[in-house]
């Protein structure tokens, strides 16, 4: 069905916009799909029902519509023989808690609803979190529901009690104890608990000859290595990025996967916000080979190989210190002539950000990322240092544990194993089977342990090796306690019984020695009892009540330049080979190193740059694509390092030549039925000499080709000028240059408009100055609206069901270096909306106080108003996809949102659960109006730079109203009359006049 397009806004900008390569070049599918009054399979019935069937089975719908709210399924349930005290039905109850992810560790508040936790939020009393969450933490409520998580130890794959393993674990530690624990190998993550901590000092002092190992696949080793070079001694960098004015990202995606993502995005957007103080705006400097959403956010970004930023880097330090930078001399003298291979582009920006950090001493922050060697990390610590940044933007404070916890600690292992030194290996947590080095051979090496034991969440590829599994706890249902990367300590506190009987890793250690404590007693002789311990029963509620232990954060570790090592470390230094192509290694933005992989809200949420949905990808710039002839989705082989695997391309806008990004964590083997068989496992080609990034890799095309389940050409707005952005020259000329980028015509309505100047008159600002496009916001929606996924395929479809999307537009005409922005786009809620003038059921309304509203038991499913919405913001439940779910998943539901069935048109609602539960406490109060602050959205809740604000638009005095009137401020598609009360503030960049030209 074809339709004819209104007339598109002229935009003023002058500027290209585009959200793909199809979209740029007008492809003819492209083009074929603008015309379609609904996206392809959006309109047509599932595969094997006839028209016939289709009808009928509408026809039902219609006759049992007004039935479809009245009666719930029939289920035994069980009432409280006595309630608890602090239990109320229908109020959640909030708990502070704290998990560790990342190096780190994010304080969090979790909503529980009779006993069930349901949502993640941030704890704005933790440093780490400051209120704020990222995917990961959202997530990680569903994994404490999932299905496949263990329910029991097992033997030789045989199920068995906790009884019979800590009857092994005591006979184990027994027979150890009696040579000193020689043979004894306990391989952890890299945890921060301090808990676990002190079992495994006590181990040490019982099993003197025992050894204990650290791996993470993705670890930090590298700049605690090189600040050891710098320094003398290991030291873990933090970043407070609100106090630096020139912040140089240098293969480091600050923003997203690297350090504290939530606390440095929040200081980036601390010196983004323009509308107070346009001068004191910072500047961001990304030079990286992948498009990352640091790189995204840039005010200049360089594309180059990961394998030239030691150049990069090594020319950047002379450069400042002919500037007059205190460098010294002979690390100087040593990184002369180190700069090769760098073009006069590459150049000119080395120049210009040196001026620009020399002309802002002790306001700067030169960051290297984590696949960068220690070499590199060395010198960006020397020049912090050089610059006075450090104890500013740049702090150091003593790590958590000296050890090595990277790929070389793993493959020693491997090797010890293989000399027969290892009779007992215990591994707590992680899999290194399925995400240690290739090399390592770790698969190999623990068939040859006589015994083994794996504690996991699920029987993982380690656990289906190892002759003992245990089931470990979640985080969200066991007592423990953590530190984040600058010191700062939490309880970790229960918020349900163990759903699976799982125990923890101290638990674990504790039969091991013999003892029978349990995780909340171990916790409490770690900070009540313990030699040494100052802390009451009263500072325990006070660390509870709060999410952490007050004053416990780590004081700054005062550094002085010791560059001798360093220099001798760069004479022997060798950067990675400039033959064939190079490979970079990445987090699976899904799976993490593979322990979300089976997280269905991850796996279907779009990624940020490339929109890739279920699966992984090689990326591939265009210029290299065109070259060897490949296309989005044209499976190759991938041939590196001794070992090749089949992968599909993307061919990724902004991806430096030459240069593939590949991510690891996909291709799961486990029984998993979510994650499994989900992308390529890219891990064969990882070896522990080349672990972040490796070259001289080939690429061969094999001649096959997929479908890829990506997004980012769904729901095309068709050119319009929606994101709006300009520099801080142009915003210092004409504060409202973002009005004047598309023309308004004089508008009318043809219906009676509501009166939107009594009561309350809700509304939201976007301000796309701080907004990353970090996908917080989606996932935060999704946990607090029940609302579905519906697979690869359903995706492939344009049948994906967020209610807040985030659409990735590229500027420029060329498509190896275009600039970037994210848009987040919710329903607008239109004073004026076409969805509801077409709705013959009147199942989409507008309520008195602005809110475009859903009543699902009217629906019957035309989708008109999908159609008529310009937004395209409305989501069709073409299935049952919240029917069939385990026991234990339905406990994760917010019994607050309905949940729909098929049939049902569904989209962002402004959470009016929220508002009518602070409008019933305002009532109870004796108050007529909520007060500003009091609704706070599960997107605005989650948002890590506070880009969102949500509030009444009658309350001159609110944030939301003050945002909305920033000189800035625009409304989409306001040429069209639809009034939506979404504002949207222009995107900034600072651009320094230095690289004009470039």
């Amino acid at each position: 069905m074809k339709r004819i397009p209104l007339p598109l806004a002229q935009d003023l900008s002058g500027k290209t916009y585009w959200r793909s390569l199809n979209e740029l070049a007008g492809s003819p599918d492209f083009v074929d799909a603008l015309g379609r009054e609904f996206p392809p399979n959006a309109i047509e019935p599932p595969e094997g029902v006839g028209r016939r069937t289709f009808l009928s089975l509408m026809g039902a719908s219609l006759a049992l519509g007004g039935l479809v709210g009245c009666r719930r399924p029939e289920e035994q349930i069980l009432p409280y023989a006595r309630a608890p005290e602090e239990v109320i039905p229908g109020q959640p109850l909030f708990f502070a808690t704290a998990l560790p992810m990342m190096g780190t560790a994010f304080g969090v508040l979790v909503e529980s609803h009779e006993g069930r936790p349901t949502k993640i939020e941030g704890n704005p009393r933790h440093p780490e979190s400051l209120g704020a969450t990222t995917i990961y933490t959202q997530a990680a409520v569903l994994d404490l529901y999932d299905p496949d998580r263990s329910d029991s130890p097992r033997e030789a794959g045989t199920k068995k009690s906790w009884d019979d393993a800590a009857t092994f674990l005591r006979a184990e530690g027994d027979k150890l104890r009696a040579r000193g624990g020689k043979g004894l190998t306990i391989l952890t993550e890299a945890h921060r608990s301090p808990t676990l901590a002190t079992r495994l000092a006590e181990l040490r002092k019982t099993l003197p000859e025992a050894r204990i190992v650290r791996y993470e696949p993705f670890s930090r080793d590298a700049a605690r290595e090189g600040a050891r070079l710098a320094f003398g001694r290991p030291l873990e960098t933090t970043l407070d990025l609100a106090k630096a004015r020139v912040i140089v990202a240098l293969d480091a995606d600050l923003l997203a996967s690297e350090g504290s993502p939530v606390k440095q995005a929040r200081g980036f957007a601390a010196g983004r916000a323009v509308d107070k103080d346009g001068a004191a705006m910072n500047r961001l400097y990304a030079v990286e080979s992948a498009y990352s959403l640091t790189g995204a956010s840039a005010d200049h970004r360089l594309r180059i190989q990961s394998r030239k930023i030691p150049a990069f880097v090594f020319a950047l330090a002379v450069d400042l210190g002919k500037r007059g930078v205190a460098l010294d001399a002979d690390l100087l003298k040593a990184l002369s002539g180190k700069s090769e291979g760098l073009d006069a582009k590459a150049m000119k920006y080395v120049a210009a950000i040196a001026a620009d950090l020399a002309s802002n001493r002790g306001q700067g922050a030169v960051v290297v990322g984590r696949s960068q060697p220690k070499e590199v990390h060395a010198v960006a610590h020397l020049i912090n240092a050089a610059l006075d940044n450090t104890g500013r933007a740049i702090r150091y404070v003593a790590p958590f544990d000296e050890s090595r916890e990277g790929p070389e600690a793993i493959v020693e292992l491997a090797r010890s194993i293989e000399r027969g030194e290892v009779e007992t290996l215990l591994i707590l947590g992680g899999n290194p089977v399925f995400d240690a080095p290739a090399d390592a051979r770790f698969a190999d090496a623990l068939a040859k342990v006589p015994v083994s034991v794996h504690a996991s969440t699920h029987v993982d590829e380690t656990s289906e090796r190892a002759r003992w599994h245990l089931n470990r706890a979640h985080p969200l249902e066991s007592w423990g306690d953590v530190r984040a990367e600058d010191g700062t300590a939490s309880v970790v506190q229960p918020l349900i019984a163990p759903l699976f009987g799982g125990k923890t890793d101290a638990e674990i250690i504790e039969l091991f020695l013999g003892g029978s404590r349990s995780a909340y007693d171990l916790v409490r002789a770690t900070w009540l009892t313990a030699e040494g311990a100052t802390r009451t029963e009263s500072d325990l509620r006070r660390a509870l009540h709060d999410g952490l232990w007050a004053g416990s954060q780590l004081a700054d570790e005062l550094v002085t330049a010791a560059p001798q090592p360093a220099i001798a470390a760069l004479q022997a230094f060798t950067p990675v080979a400039a033959e064939g192509l190079e490979v970079t290694f990445r987090p699976d933005v899904h799976a993490w190193d593979g322990r979300f992989a089976n997280n269905g809200w991850l796996q279907e949420l779009p990624d940020p740059m490339h929109k890739l949905t279920w699966g992984n990808v090689a990326e591939i710039s265009p210029s290299t694509a065109a070259r060897l002839n490949l296309k989005d989705g044209d499976v190759v082989t991938l041939s590196g390092s001794g070992a090749s695997v089949r992968i599909p391309v993307i061919v990724a806008p902004g991806q430096a030549d030459d240069s593939l990004a590949i991510s690891v964590g996909q291709g799961r083997r486990a029984a998993l039925r979510v994650g499994r068989g989900v992308g390529v496992d890219t891990v064969p080609l990882r070896k522990s000499d080349a672990f972040d990034l490796a070259g001289g890799f080939s690429v061969e095309k094999t001649g096959q080709a997929v479908e890829l389940a990506r997004t980012q050409e769904h729901f095309v707005m068709e050119g319009r000028p929606l994101a709006r952005e300009g520099t801080l020259a142009e915003f210092e000329k004409d504060p409202e240059f973002a009005k004047k980028q598309s023309h308004v015509p004089q508008l009318f309505s043809l219906f009676k408009e509501p009166n939107s100047r009594r009561g309350h008159a809700w509304g939201m600002s976007i301000d796309l100055n701080a907004c990353i496009g970090c996908n917080a916001c989606v996932v935060a929606c999704q946990a607090e609206n029940n609302i579905p996924i519906v697979g690869a395929d359903g995706v492939r479809m344009t049948r994906e069901m967020h209610w807040i999307r985030i659409d990735r537009y590229f500027e420029g005409t060329d498509t190896d270096e275009p600039e970037s922005i994210a848009q987040p786009l919710p329903c607008q809620h239109c004073e004026n909306a076409p969805c509801e003038q077409v709705c013959p059921v009147a199942a989409t309304v507008h309520s008195p106080e602005g809110l475009n509203d859903m009543a699902y038991n009217r629906c019957v499913g035309t989708k008109y108003c999908a159609n008529n919405c310009p937004y395209k913001v409305r989501r069709f439940n073409y299935f049952e996809y919240n029917e069939g779910h385990a026991e234990s998943r339905k406990m994760q539901f917010n019994p607050n949102v309905t949940v729909r069935s098929r049939g049902v048109m569904e989209k962002c609602t402004f959470c009016v659960q929220r508002i009518n539960h602070a409008k019933i406490e305002a009532k109870r109060e004796g108050r007529e109006h909520v007060k500003d602050g009091e609704v706070v959205t599960a997107c605005q809740g989650a948002c890590p730079t506070q880009a969102i604000v949500f509030g009444d638009l009658n309350d001159a005095g609110s944030k939301v109203s003050t945002a909305s009137a920033s000189p800035r401020g625009y409304r989409m598609l306001d040429e069209i009359n639809t009034k939506p009360r979404v504002t949207y503030l222009a995107k900034i960049r600072n651009k320094n006049p230095e690289l004009a030209d470039v």
